[in-house]
């Protein structure tokens, strides 16, 4: 059974619609979460990669519905070397936002790091099934999984160059 693009975006917003995080409940605004953010983004920046991943871990569990900390969560994880959670918090990220090719793009390096060629190359065929043509971001993913097609197509072991 094969599952339209518009039938996962009425079912992520369904779900969205009918849930409550952590952050509403608490009261904290959008304004204090981006301020988490740029923190962890700083760690992160600066090779702090164990406070990068705890802010993003306690961003994930105030937020679970902004796509951008679970992407931010698996890039440290990813940084880390440990794929598969990774590749799990790529994976929400591109449920929750299904047009952002940056977490589709990521997972696929993640499973050519694990020597997964056939799950790297699925990864980028999300990338161009979903990832707008029309935007800079777009572009930009769309050029660099041509480039990792390149490395997964030809048979070459490990991480991207």
């Amino acid at each position: 059974m094969e599952i339209s693009r518009e039938k996962i975006e009425e079912a992520a917003k369904k779900i969205a619609g009918d849930m409550t995080t952590v952050r509403e409940l608490k009261g904290i605004t959008d304004a204090e979460m981006e301020a988490v953010y740029s923190l962890g983004f700083n760690f992160y920046r600066t090779g702090n990669i164990e406070n990068a991943e705890k802010v993003f871990k306690f961003l994930v569990l105030f937020d679970h519905f902004c796509a951008k900390y679970w992407t931010a969560l698996g890039a440290v994880l990813q940084v880390r070397k440990r794929y598969e959670g990774a590749i799990t918090a790529y994976a929400y990220a591109s449920f929750l936002d299904i047009h952002d090719p940056k977490p589709q793009y990521l997972a696929a390096e993640c499973y050519l790091a694990r020597g997964e060629r056939g799950n790297a190359a699925s990864a980028l065929a999300a990338l161009d099934e979903f990832a707008p043509t029309d935007t800079g971001r777009g572009r930009e993913y769309r050029a660099k999984a041509e480039e990792l097609k390149k490395i997964i197509e030809g048979g070459r072991h490990g991480g991207p160059a």
